[in-house]
């Protein structure tokens, strides 16, 4: 067993869950992987499994090319999510996790599988609005080192190591490909799935209005919640951004059981 826990190749389970009731899916976020959701165990109940998507190109999985299209990760991890879905699952995605989570969602209602009770999606424009601002992929290293830090996601110390950004931004610039260039196909239908976006007040890169534009991308239930802090507002926000998911889990386990209790 490795650090990111046990499953497979694309999806870690930290800690298996015998008993649960449910899980919940999270979707990393670009140049990140499935330990930017390690300190989410502690707050979970013993009945909501948690499992880390883990797409090729980080971590562990360093040594193999990142994939430039959702398409293809979801292809990939489409096998082992089947495994998953004898359960109620709740999604969760931060920026491009957040399309990431939203394409798979997609592909499990046109193979008709069972998807998500609940999507959660984090810091991400909705899927129908065209990327706007510049092409953060075609920057060269310097100028994608200034947009590293002005998104906030990393301590200022590790820029300062050059063996740790030579590795870093040609992830980066692959995820930043994915994540800029995905188009939703034309005529796409809402889901059928309760949609709630999340997103910090002061980030740059995801207006509010872009936000609240996940509206648009349901025609279940939605909700919006804003926080103070910038992309990576879930950092101080962790606990309370918990709360709403493991809110929604109750309902979800309730339903599945049909216990009141």
């Amino acid at each position: 067993m490795t650090e990111t826990g046990r499953a497979g190749r694309w999806v870690r389970r930290p800690v298996p869950r015998p008993r649960a009731r449910g899980r919940l899916v999270c979707f990393p976020c670009a140049g990140s992987g499935a330990m930017m959701y390690r300190s989410w165990q502690r707050l979970l109940p013993d009945d909501l499994e948690l499992c880390l998507v883990q797409p090729p190109g980080r971590e562990d999985r360093a040594g193999e090319p990142a994939l430039t299209r959702a398409s293809d990760v979801v292809d990939g991890m489409l096998p082992e999510v089947r495994g998953l879905l004898d359960l109620p699952t709740l999604f969760f995605g931060h920026s491009m996790g957040a399309l990431l989570a939203h394409t798979l969602t997609l592909r499990l209602r046109a193979e008709g599988l069972p998807g998500p009770r609940h999507l959660f999606v984090s810091a991400r424009p909705a899927p129908h609005l065209p990327h706007r601002g510049p092409a953060r992929h075609l920057l060269g290293d310097r100028d994608l080192t200034e947009v590293l830090r002005a998104l906030g996601g990393m301590p200022e110390e590790a820029f300062a190591l050059p063996e740790l950004m030579e590795m870093m931004l040609p992830l980066v610039r692959a995820d930043f490909t994915l994540s800029e260039t995905h188009r939703q196909p034309p005529g796409t239908r809402p889901l059928e799935t309760p949609v709630t976006a999340l997103g910090g007040l002061g980030d740059p890169f995801v207006p509010t209005d872009d936000l609240y534009a996940w509206r648009e991308a349901t025609d279940s239930r939605f909700a919006a919640h804003l926080f103070q802090g910038g992309h990576f507002y879930l950092n101080d926000a962790l606990e309370h951004v918990v709360r709403i998911v493991l809110a929604e889990h109750e309902s979800t386990a309730l339903t599945h059981t049909g216990n009141p209790q």
